[in-house]
């Protein structure tokens, strides 16, 4: 008698779990105006322009003063030192401070600079992004032809998404930068060079454009020969902060706050009238 083929069994690989099996959520239909998020602000100028001072009067700041030029800044409008995080160190500090629960009892959340928070992304990224191959990465280059800054954008948007927890909590988060110039692509014509944020920014991994995209507002603080105050402009020759962008700047609102409103005074140092354009004297 022929003897009966073995039969392997069959071993099912673990299902993936199911959508069907995630506790059911309850869907609605709401305006949405965000009437209890923060606002998420960018600040950009060069050096000594008074970006710290500008963030030292918004609503009830905490910084995370990675340059630490902020000690030296008191609030103009109260005299008062501006509060910040001791002990701040590195790249994952600042990640960690983010996720904590120290912002819990003050409105704004504001890092200084961003700037400076992408040099420090950057030995954080080669203790922890090995080479593809295993191999460990000692610069930006070592990964290969553009993965580095790949990685890099990668590591600087893991902020953005820190600072959205902070904003749907309802903090503000005013993310100081220092300015650079950068070619723009223009299509019908020459490229030409565009102000805005100091970071990395390429064809294929733009830092620069992630964090733009993600503000509500862009603010640059300038020199420019009219303002903006009480709605009315009068003609300055003092510092003033864009608003609106042009083909030199970057710089953006949204929503209605600044419709009619190219540029805001900011002449004295305790001249806080952008944040009451934007906070109503919160």
């Amino acid at each position: 008698m022929a003897k009966a083929p073995t039969v392997t069994p069959r071993v099912s690989a673990p299902a993936p779990p199911s959508i069907a099996r995630q506790p059911a959520k309850t869907f609605t239909v709401a305006p949405w105006i965000g009437s209890n998020e923060g606002e998420k602000i960018i600040v950009y100028a060069p050096s000594g322009m008074g970006k710290t001072t500008l963030a030292a009067m918004a609503p009830d700041p905490v910084f995370i003063g990675i340059d630490d030029g902020g000690r030296k800044i008191v609030n103009p409008k109260t005299v008062q030192p501006v509060l910040h995080v001791p002990g701040v160190e590195t790249f994952g500090d600042v990640r960690a401070v983010l996720q904590s629960n120290v912002f819990d009892n003050h409105a704004s959340a504001v890092i200084d600079t961003i700037t400076m928070l992408q040099h420090w992304a950057l030995p954080f990224m080669f203790a922890t992004i090995p080479h593809e191959k295993g191999t460990r990465v000692t610069s930006i280059e070592g990964y290969g032809y553009g993965k580095g800054y790949r990685h890099l954008f990668d590591m600087m948007h893991m902020v953005l998404a820190d600072c959205d927890r902070l904003v749907r909590m309802g903090k503000n988060v005013i993310l100081i930068c220092q300015e650079a110039a950068t070619a723009e692509t223009n299509t019908a014509g020459e490229n030409y060079l565009k102000s805005g944020p100091n970071l990395h920014h390429s064809d294929k991994a733009s830092v620069r454009k992630d964090y733009i995209e993600w503000a509500d507002h862009v603010f640059r603080i300038g020199w420019e020969n009219a303002a903006v105050s009480d709605r009315k402009i009068t003609p300055v020759s003092g510092r003033c902060i864009n608003v609106k962008p042009d083909a030199t700047f970057e710089a953006k609102s949204r929503g209605t706050t600044f419709a009619d409103v190219p540029v805001v005074a900011f002449e004295r140092p305790d001249d806080d009238s952008l944040w009451q354009f934007l906070f109503g004297g919160k």
